[in-house]
């Protein structure tokens, strides 16, 4: 997330949507009875002459409207946010719906608690972060490419035979291999690797036998370069392992907890249970679905501000699922409580 314009003493602050995450954390921040203004398009309003029956024209226009309820769409990335107009060329009081998405930018008008700052911030912050990494390449050449939310990052490129930018120029390919393994192993994040031919396998099988890859996905584009990066992009190779990473990192945290649960450690799960335990202190890592979120962001917040740490896992998955055969609501705890 971006934020373009911030107005403390009004209480405005004006942001770009970056990414999916973005919208969730916009679904948990905008409330009923905030303002929220964007450009967006509505019916015309022209007299009946000026358009045809059943025709209707829509056109652009800016228009602030009083937030009635918000609502995310899981599987379109879209943030519906419904409200009643309140300042536009048209048709005030009457109802409204932004749909937004990455690309958007959107103006909340709203008394902003810490809590409502510290998500945005984090947002922001996240925004900053690489997501995954691409390598693409060939016999001759490797280029590493950081994949950002608000865009894609060249980091470098490898020769495997001649002088190149960031690297002196290699004799072998296990040498064009070792700079660009000794590279990679500088992240700790999930890898696509993309090309025409064969480099890639064969780098892939030169890293395993050195123990030195993991997380990663081979896929083949009809380049190398930047531009195998682009269609690698283009045809969601890079989308698919994010999204596997996220599923991952979530089915680890609940198998965790079914895996304490099972052996007897101090776990708290369901809605009272867990409240008592972020009451107490004692709530050290909280997990929460999707569905449960926004009528429980009181107890999270009471969470986050004993230091337990707070994560969203969607319900759309096994885990999820699992998570929601409990209550929707567990939690792993610093110490029992009776």
């Amino acid at each position: 997330m971006n934020i373009l314009h911030q107005n403390t003493r009004e209480g405005s602050i004006k942001v770009r949507i970056q990414s999916t995450d973005d919208c969730w954390h916009l679904y948990n921040i905008i409330e009923e009875g905030d303002l929220a203004a964007a450009f967006t398009h509505r019916t015309s309003a022209q007299p009946g002459d000026k358009t045809r029956a059943g025709k209707a024209e829509k056109e652009g226009m800016y228009l602030t409207i009083r937030v009635t309820g918000v609502s995310f769409q899981n599987f379109s990335d879209r943030l519906r946010v419904h409200g009643v107009i309140e300042q536009g060329p048209q048709d005030l009081g009457k109802h409204h719906t932004f749909n937004l998405e990455p690309g958007s930018e959107l103006t909340v008008i709203k008394d902003w608690k810490p809590y409502h700052l510290k998500r945005l911030k984090e947002a922001v912050e996240s925004s900053q972060q690489p997501s995954v990494v691409v390598v693409s390449m060939d016999e001759d050449q490797a280029t590493i490419a950081l994949i950002h939310q608000y865009g894609v990052e060249h980091l470098a490129t490898i020769d495997s035979g001649r002088s190149g930018k960031f690297y002196e120029s290699t004799s072998s390919e296990k040498e064009y291999y070792g700079d660009l393994l000794a590279k990679l192993q500088q992240f700790q994040l999930p890898l696509v690797i993309v090309g025409p031919g064969f480099a890639k396998e064969n780098f892939v099988a030169y890293a395993r036998d050195r123990g030195g890859l993991s997380n990663y996905v081979v896929d083949s584009t009809g380049q190398a370069g930047m531009a195998g990066v682009k269609e690698a992009l283009n045809r969601g190779i890079v989308e698919r392992l994010v999204e596997a990473s996220s599923l991952a990192r979530e089915s680890r945290l609940v198998e965790s907890f079914l895996a304490a649960l099972a052996r007897g450690e101090p776990v708290a799960y369901g809605e009272e249970e867990v409240e008592r335990a972020v009451t107490l202190g004692a709530a050290e890592q909280v997990l929460v679905t999707t569905g449960r979120v926004r009528g429980h962001q009181p107890l999270l917040e009471r969470a986050e501000k004993t230091g337990a740490t707070v994560s969203v896992i969607s319900d759309v998955h096994e885990a999820g699922e699992k998570l929601a055969a409990l209550g929707g609501l567990a939690a792993m705890l610093r110490y029992p409580i009776s």
